[in-house]
């Protein structure tokens, strides 16, 4: 076995299923931490992690690759923890989904001897926890790589194989201020739409009045309510002006259908079909 070492701090839904992912990859072995330590043992149980450790500080000593999988003010605060102790030419990232303050704490504070290369794996489960991780979850999923300013070609590069061998069908690379601004608008609007719809819903409803397009359109709406609270306003400055374009179109949905105005609907649904055939193509 190599020498090289990734380490995933943070082991529910999405940290468990990328160790599971990235068994294998160049070799590796791969040390894991959370901070309920029966969740560890359990991936340790079930071959997720090779060594579970007893703090993330533990985790990362020695990582040629660093993984940090929870919500953005953990993420900076084991982090925090770990950067006395990066090794020289290792790799740290996260899979955060924004990506503003990891990104400028790291620019700030990353070790000039070790360099920080976000991600973002576009996958994900309406469920949480390590009881439910599956590497299969980024099979032809899209990554997102935010490298800082100053990290080296290979350090992205190795970003870019890791997504690759997890099953990536695409990676890209944005800027971390130009990620949260799509960001805003294919996961966090999205989440937005879903719960909206569950608010509130008819008190005569049952499962059999709904089909496939209940279940997509409200498939996230199951949501870890503390994660995207901060998540959501985190990114608030972002998602305004989508959400606000959102619910100005629902509005003239609205004015249209009280005036039985069948033309302006024509004209609407005939756009947003034409511009999701569009989509399906980007």
């Amino acid at each position: 076995m190599s020498d090289f070492q990734i380490s995933v701090i943070g082991l529910g839904l999405m940290g468990g299923s990328l160790a599971f992912a990235l068994r294998g990859f160049r070799d590796c072995r791969i040390t894991g931490y959370d901070l309920d330590a029966s969740v560890a043992a359990a991936a340790l149980e079930r071959g997720a992690i090779d060594r579970a450790a007893a703090s993330p500080r533990e985790a990362a000593d020695g990582a040629s690759l660093t993984l940090f999988c929870s919500s953005p003010h953990t993420i900076i605060e084991n982090m925090r923890m770990c950067i006395p102790i990066f090794k020289k030419g290792s790799v740290v990232s996260d899979i955060c989904g924004i990506k503003r303050d990891i990104f400028a704490f790291a620019e700030r504070h990353m070790p000039p001897h070790a360099d920080y290369v976000g991600t973002h794996p576009m996958a994900g489960k309406e469920v949480g926890g390590f009881v439910n991780a599956d590497p299969r979850i980024f099979a032809g999923a899209g990554f997102i790589l935010t490298p800082s300013e100053r990290c080296r070609p290979e350090s992205a590069e190795l970003l870019r194989e890791a997504a690759l061998y997890a099953g990536a069908g695409r990676v890209v690379i944005n800027r971390a201020g130009e990620h949260d601004r799509l960001i805003a608008y294919t996961s966090d609007l999205m989440h937005i739409s879903a719960a909206a719809l569950c608010a509130d819903f008819p008190p005569d409803m049952t499962m059999a009045h709904t089909a496939g397009a209940f279940r997509d359109c409200t498939r996230i709406a199951d949501i870890d309510a503390e994660l995207w609270t901060e998540l959501l306003t985190e990114n608030a400055d972002n998602i305004k002006p989508f959400l606000d374009a959102y619910i100005s179109a629902l509005t003239d949905v609205k004015s249209a259908l009280a005036r039985d105005d069948r033309v302006f609907l024509n004209s609407f649904l005939s756009r947003a079909a034409r511009n999701k055939r569009r989509i399906k193509t980007l």
